[in-house]
């Protein structure tokens, strides 16, 4: 069978659950779980990366204040800031981990098949 290009389904985005669609739904059909986890990720990014500016532009006052030596202290802020926002992650897809469905086990290996003990080979 030839199929022509008019012939193929339209071609649909993947779609993406809001959160009011996602809490209206009384089917459950769509999960809640990873669309808080995304937009609290966001939060958590936002914040960490407000607190750090914050942190650097603090150095850079007291390093104006008391010598260049405070600004040994901004790797140290930068690096706490990534370490915060790397355990923010983990724990996000340790969440999202727990909440997925189980996905179906993986098929056995390619076994030869079994012959029927009635059956004999020549």
């Amino acid at each position: 069978m030839v199929t022509y290009r008019h012939d193929l389904p339209p071609h649909q985005p993947p779609r993406r659950d809001s959160l009011i669609a996602a809490l209206l739904d009384v089917k459950f059909e769509r999960r809640v779980t990873p669309i808080l986890v995304r937009w609290l990720y966001v939060l958590a990014l936002v914040v960490i990366g407000f607190g750090t500016l914050f942190a650097l532009l603090w150095v850079w006052s007291l390093a104006s204040w008391m010598g260049w030596a405070m600004w040994l202290a901004a790797p140290i802020v930068v690096g706490l800031g990534l370490a915060v926002l790397l355990v923010i992650r983990i724990i996000c897809e340790r969440i999202i981990s727990k909440t997925q469905p189980v996905p179906p086990p993986a098929p056995p290996p390619y076994a030869p098949p079994v012959q029927p003990p009635h059956v004999h080979r020549p």
